[in-house]
């Protein structure tokens, strides 16, 4: 047995985050995560600095996918006059059910808690698209999930090493 991280979501950091894995059913969330950031204030950290995680799984019981936005964007130039603007996006049901399965090497770069009522946590997850071409700096899609659960358990085997400055 390695570590186990219940309900301390605000105790990770999700900078370099990838998901290798996305997955509903059922009534849980199931998430596999490479390159997570244990913060040094999470019970489960005995090197008391940020440090990687190993391969995380994350299980969020009881967990639903409540609605998903494709983020717009604005395209400005040099004296802000708008070039090109998307708004952003609402995803449909049958968007919101395939889309954990599109999700492999993608980044998870944030989980904000909005709030809490009736032993429901109600999370914001932002996940990144990378581009094709490691290389390219042009926009990517990026997309604002709003997903509930009752229980948050992330469980490691091991820590890679500590996060340099």
């Amino acid at each position: 047995m390695g570590f186990e991280s219940v309900n301390e979501i605000e105790q990770f950091n999700f900078d370099d985050c990838v998901i290798k894995k996305f997955e509903v059913q059922d009534e849980q969330i199931y998430m596999e995560l490479e390159a997570l950031i244990v913060r040094p204030r999470n019970s489960q950290n005995t090197n008391y600095t940020e440090s990687y995680a190993g391969l995380t799984t994350v299980r969020l019981k009881n967990g639903k996918i409540l609605s998903g936005v494709k983020e717009g964007y604005r395209y400005l130039d040099a004296n802000d006059t708008v070039l090109d603007e998307i708004p952003d996006q609402q995803l449909t049901a049958q968007e919101l059910e395939v889309f954990p399965k599109q999700c492999t090497d993608t980044y998870l770069f944030s989980m904000e808690k909005e709030k809490e009522e009736d032993g429901k946590y109600i999370y914001y997850v932002e996940i990144e698209f990378p581009s094709e071409d490691q290389y390219d700096n042009a926009l990517t899609d990026t997309f604002e999930l709003e997903i509930s659960f009752d229980k948050a358990v992330f469980s490691w085997e091991r820590y890679m090493n500590r996060v340099e400055s």
